[in-house]
């Protein structure tokens, strides 16, 4: 038996958004099957602590957080047909985003925009 540990920190902030505001669920539960929908918590939670790419995430986490996250039998193609499948559905995530957050009223009215990544190229960059 070989030891291994977990970071718990991306699993627990993902079962505490769920459970207390079903953004995974109101998100991708009406467009995706619940495979798909414990693929994309395993690419959140992959994001979350250990940031790899798609290529590095079934070497990176351990098989207790697959069962934890919901993500049984996941493969390297699997995952990478998860994000295919983000890609096409983009439209309706993005839909589903906006409704989650209007519905629980977490969008400001007041909106400021961050100037300080900005800057201008060329010779006729008059407001520079």
């Amino acid at each position: 038996m070989k030891n291994t540990t977990t970071p718990l920190g991306g699993i627990a902030i993902i079962d505490k958004v769920e459970n207390d505001f079903g953004l995974i669920s109101s998100v991708f539960g009406g467009i995706m099957s619940p495979a798909y929908v414990g693929r994309m918590k395993l690419l959140l939670n992959n994001r979350l602590t250990f940031a790899t790419s798609v290529h590095q995430v079934l070497p990176t986490i351990s098989e207790d957080t697959c069962m934890l996250l919901g993500a049984e039998n996941v493969s390297e193609r699997s995952l990478y047909r998860a994000v295919e499948k983000i890609g096409v559905l983009a439209p309706l995530i993005i839909e589903n985003y906006q409704d989650f957050v209007k519905s629980n009223d977490l969008a400001n009215k007041d909106q400021n925009i961050d100037w300080s990544s900005i800057y201008f190229e060329g010779k006729k960059a008059e407001m520079g």
